[in-house]
């Protein structure tokens, strides 16, 4: 039964995939219903999340034949997932040897639509949790205690039931800093599993697999699906719809970026929280302490995180003189960014008091901080100036295009590679099971259905002739940065402009 399910389920999903077509952003118009926020579990009963609030409704402009039918197809998908589950129990683990397990779970038409995943420099021959911390998407985890010492911290996952046999990933890492190398090397690893163990211990390796499974957890759960498509993304969305005009010139700026929210949230929940979804199914944690965690961790998400220099500082990482090859990728993005920003904010505002006098900015604002957990505050300052006005849209942008692909499709060059970074670790030693390593496989594999790229030529939605010039000046400046940074070589955890997409939307 089980090759059944599996070339069944395969055909979905490869057909899903070659299915999907780029949408061209369409020039707003104004929106005739406000969007209001309901709790997610109202719109989905199955899904008992209360902390996280959703859109009432997907707004006219997103509802197409197209965005209807990829509902239907989800609402399909539900019913097949219990009359014809991909998943079945007592299946044997996969290969040990990872290349002949991605050959299994990796099909001839998968390949035909999207490359094979690329082992990262930093898994081989053995993982180095101390050069992961600083070139890795795992980066973002990264903490100062005290003196020349960091840390990795998911001791919070002990409050969650895991599904039975699994070990736990209640986990810290401590990190010492190298001086001579300016590097960090792990010293001890912390955990409910195994206590304290130190490199060299012979529960080293496991204790290793431990952290970096709890990593790339929390991370697809918390950071991706909840702080950025949830809360982030969605914030935005419903702020610059209910308060811009459409010819308001921050939603033409921003109007690429969001377009395609509140409908692309609704197919990602469907697929992936709802009971026997697709997270429930690869990852460590059973339904019920799955939903209670985005609970959770909801109000923990801060806008500051998406300016990479405020970042860095206030988690400390700019002590000791650590070499940071991530934090100097993710600057010079958000720099275009930013700098974009500054300059099609000034086409339109003469003085920072003129921005002051936009009563549309200042209703976006209030709605930004009614809905984001911290608020506004550590970006935009309690009097908006351009200067700061242009930080928090960048923050924004940044969000939808860098820190989307950092938690989502940058991880196909990571999660998959199981026999290094497990999505789950049994007690008694062994693999994953087939179907969950299949459901992972093509989990991953949808995220990187082509969507609109961030270099594409949006200037058809600017207001004027001034505004299409600084549009065009944008997508020029990332195309000077993507042609120095492809000098520099490919790594798994550089991010380059050309990869990116204009938004969190399929």
């Amino acid at each position: 039964m089980w090759l059944i399910k599996k070339k069944f389920w395969n055909w979905v999903t490869t057909r899903k995939f070659s299915s999907n077509k780029v949408v061209q952003v369409p020039v707003p118009r104004e929106s005739k219903r406000r969007l209001e926020l309901v709790r997610l579990s109202s719109l989905i009963p199955d899904i008992p999340i209360s902390n996280v609030w959703l859109a009432d409704h997907i707004p006219e402009d997103e509802r197409s034949l197209r965005t209807r039918m990829q509902q239907s197809v989800l609402d399909v998908q539900r019913r097949l997932l219990r009359l014809l589950p991909p998943m079945e129990e007592g299946l044997p683990p996969i290969d040990d040897d990872p290349k002949k397990a991605l050959g299994e779970a990796y099909t001839r038409r998968h390949e035909r639509l999207f490359p094979r995943p690329r082992l990262p420099m930093e898994f081989t021959p053995d993982p180095d949790l101390g050069k992961l911390a600083v070139t890795s998407p795992y980066y973002c985890y990264l903490e100062r205690t005290a003196g020349d010492e960091y840390h990795w911290d998911f001791s919070q996952f002990r409050r969650y039931e895991h599904h039975a046999g699994l070990r736990s990933l209640a986990v810290r890492v401590l990190f010492r800093v190298e001086a001579s190398q300016r590097r960090l090397r792990a010293v001890r690893i912390e955990s409910d599993e195994l206590g304290t163990t130190k490199p060299g211990d012979e529960d080293w390796p496991l204790a290793r697999k431990l952290a970096l499974c709890a990593a790339t957890t929390h991370m697809s759960l918390v950071r991706h699906l909840n702080w950025i498509h949830l809360t982030g993304g969605n914030a935005i969305a419903i702020a610059t719809r209910n308060c811009l005009p459409a010819a308001h010139p921050l939603r033409r700026l921003l109007w690429p970026h969001v377009y395609g929210t509140q409908n692309s949230n609704l197919l990602t929940i469907k697929s992936q929280l709802v009971p026997r979804g697709d997270f429930e199914s690869i990852f460590s944690f059973t339904h019920p302490s799955l939903c209670r965690l985005l609970d959770d961790t909801r109000d923990e998400f801060d806008l500051a995180q998406l300016d990479p220099e405020l970042d860095a500082r206030q988690r400390g990482l700019l002590e000791n003189g650590l070499e940071l090859p991530t934090l100097e990728n993710r600057r010079e993005l958000f720099e275009v960014m930013r700098a974009h920003a500054s300059r099609y904010l000034r086409l339109y505002y003469d003085s920072d008091d003129s921005l002051r006098r936009d009563e549309a900015f200042h209703c976006w604002v209030a709605e930004l901080d009614r809905m984001l957990p911290r608020g506004t505050l550590a970006l935009l300052g309690e009097e908006p100036t351009l200067k700061s006005a242009a930080r928090l849209v960048a923050a924004l942008i940044y969000l939808e295009t860098v820190e989307h692909e950092v938690l989502g499709t940058c991880l196909w060059n990571y999660q998959v590679w199981t026999h290094v970074q497990p999505v789950r670790i049994y007690r008694n030693g062994q693999r994953e099971p087939l179907d969950v390593y299949q459901r992972l496989i093509n989990t991953n594999f949808i995220l990187n259905v082509h969507r609109t790229p961030l270099l594409e030529d949006f200037s058809r939605l600017a207001l004027d002739v001034r505004g299409a010039s600084a549009m065009r000046t944008f997508r020029e400046q990332l195309q000077h940065l993507e042609e120095g940074m492809r000098q520099q070589g490919w790594a798994a955890w550089r991010v380059t402009p050309r990869e990116l997409e204009a938004s969190i939307n399929a």
